[in-house]
């Protein structure tokens, strides 16, 4: 009977964590190390919050949106920026710009890659070089109030 509860609690646990899509990051394309999976929910936040790449390797990186809000309320995208660029600058800039992705067009040489503004379970790849000289490079979701809830993250050049 003990079993029996702790499976449950686990199942229990599992589905709450998928419904809110809290899963850790994870290794895609059949076990290779060269593709990360980062995804956004509905609690506007990023997972993993961190990730690490080598200097001037090439990146594949895929972006879901794993919440169930609609894209008109709880829009999702991931832009990698420069080092050292200020994030809620980037992100208050970017909330006047819909028709650009919340990318504000002054800011586009801060950044690195970034993809197109996600609804509810969509997704989309990214494959870019990373930056030659090592560092930490914020990324955010310019979604408008986003930024400033807390959906950024940092990508770790090595």
């Amino acid at each position: 009977m003990k079993v029996y509860r702790i499976l449950a609690s686990f199942l229990a646990l599992a589905t709450v964590a998928a419904f809110y899509g809290c899963g850790g990051s994870e290794v895609a394309n059949g076990g290779s190390s060269d593709q990360l999976v980062i995804t956004g929910n509905d609690q506007m936040r990023f997972s993993p919050t961190e990730f690490s790449v080598e200097a001037g390797s090439e990146v594949t990186l895929v972006f879901r949106n794993v919440g169930r809000m609609p894209k008109e309320t709880m829009g999702h995208n991931l832009a990698i920026l420069e080092q050292g660029t200020d994030v809620n600058g980037f992100a208050s800039a970017a909330q006047r710009h819909r028709d650009n992705e919340h990318i504000a067009p002054e800011m586009e040489d801060k950044v690195i890659a970034a993809t197109r503004v996600l609804g509810p379970g969509e997704e989309e790849t990214l494959t870019f070089t990373a930056p030659s000289e090592p560092g930490d490079f914020p990324f955010v979701c310019s979604f408008p109030g986003h930024t400033q809830a807390g959906m950024v993250g940092t990508m770790k050049v090595e």
